[in-house]
């Protein structure tokens, strides 16, 4: 790869991983260094490939390295190890054109990889494990997905993707997608189509978001199930609630963080969600909280957090933002929760804390495991993974 203001794009993809393992926001860092180093336009999707497939493979270079590859480490020498390794192992790069790294990186072992597939570190498991390990998927994870659908294909269907979704706001804006040469197709949602073809078509048009909002099929689901004064409790980056706002409700978008709204045009609010200021004056509550993220498991970051996440600590933390929303509820309102995974615990397994609701009959994805709760999955949908349920007082 061609060296940048003297620092390897290998070394600007492991600075970002290595940040990314500590929380912090690869597309945050990776914009500051494109600035930092100068890098041209052309260059930054070659980085952004390299970061994304590194991340997807980390177990397997991990143990093609002899590492331990379960959780990985926050170092930058680690990353750097796993992103050489895997310009060795899967793209066969040259040694002359990684020359630089070989004062870390013994020359012996790049050679060794260069000469392996990645099946030769997967031998020694069994059949599932292999496919687990090669996708990167900690156990607890894939045990999970196991549970409502096959997760090789689950995690395939994500990484593997030709599509994306977009939300339509502007009447005509179909026939601009198609002059820009996407194939566009319906969804089950009004205001929702599928596109094929490159993102970047669309980033570089006038298009989003005035026209058009890049937006999953699973989330823009969330906004049709609203009505009347809509709260939107944990509402950044704000797409749900400009959607709401966009389908004629009146809307408060709440969060504790200002600073990670994308859009504007929306009434803000400043706070935590379980201890909201709020009076029982909403006809919908929208709570779409953290949460273990499976539904995005083609993200980098989502793939290295995953690791070092913990469902029942999310669950706990989903729990008391359910039990404060309830008690903004009133006669006739509604609350829709949603989360981007599809584990028990952080969906149907709250499902006692809503005793006494009905469940709103939901036309969209999937049952759920109990009755009024639906999911998406990317194997039969096409989007992310995602479970919702809509409950009525």
């Amino acid at each position: 790869m061609t060296a940048l203001r003297h620092v390897p794009a290998e070394v600007v993809a492991a600075r970002a991983l290595a940040k990314a393992s500590k929380g912090s926001s690869l597309k945050g860092y990776l914009e500051k260094s494109y600035e930092r180093l100068g890098i041209p336009d052309s260059l930054r999707p070659v980085i952004v490939a390299l970061v994304s497939n590194v991340a997807r493979r980390w177990m397997l270079l991990a143990k093609a390295l002899g590492y331990p590859y379960e959780r990985p480490r926050a170092s930058f020498k680690f990353w750097l190890s796993l992103v050489v390794a895997y310009q060795a192992l899967f793209r066969k790069q040259k040694p002359s054109k990684l020359s630089w790294a070989f004062k870390e990186f013994p020359k012996r072992d790049y050679v060794d990889l260069l000469r392996s597939s990645p099946e030769d570190f997967l031998r020694d498991l069994i059949p599932e494990e292999r496919d687990r390990v090669y996708l990167s998927v900690p156990k607890w994870a894939w045990e999970d997905i196991k549970k409502i659908t096959d997760p090789k294909e689950y995690v395939l269907s994500l990484d593997e993707r030709k599509h994306f979704w977009v939300r339509i706001r502007k009447e005509g804006a179909e026939a601009e997608l198609r002059r820009l040469g996407y194939e566009v197709e319906e969804s089950p949602l009004p205001d929702v189509v599928k596109l094929r073809g490159p993102m970047r078509w669309l980033v570089r048009s006038k298009l989003a978001p005035s026209k058009v909002v890049i937006m999953e099929l699973a989330s823009a689901t969330i906004a049709h199930l609203t009505k009347g004064r809509v709260l939107d409790l944990t509402s950044a980056p704000g797409g749900k609630a400009l959607h709401a706002r966009d389908l004629g409700r009146l809307v408060i978008a709440n969060d504790l963080d200002p600073k990670r709204f994308a859009f504007g045009g929306l009434e803000r609010v400043r706070s935590d969600a379980r201890l909201p200021p709020f009076r029982k004056a909403f006809d919908a509550l929208v709570l779409d909280p953290d949460c273990t993220g499976l539904g995005r498991l083609h993200s980098p970051e989502t793939r290295i957090w995953v690791s070092m996440t913990s469902k029942h600590k999310m669950a706990e933390y989903q729990r008391q933002l359910i039990r404060s929303a309830l008690d903004l509820l009133r006669k006739g309102s509604r609350i829709i929760y949603s989360t981007c995974t599809v584990t028990w615990e952080e969906n149907e397994g709250h499902a006692g804390l809503f005793e006494g609701l009905e469940p709103v009959e939901v036309p969209y994805a999937l049952p759920g495991r109990l009755p009024g709760w639906r999911r998406y999955l990317p194997n039969v949908h096409g989007t992310i993974g995602f479970t919702f349920v809509a409950y009525e007082l």
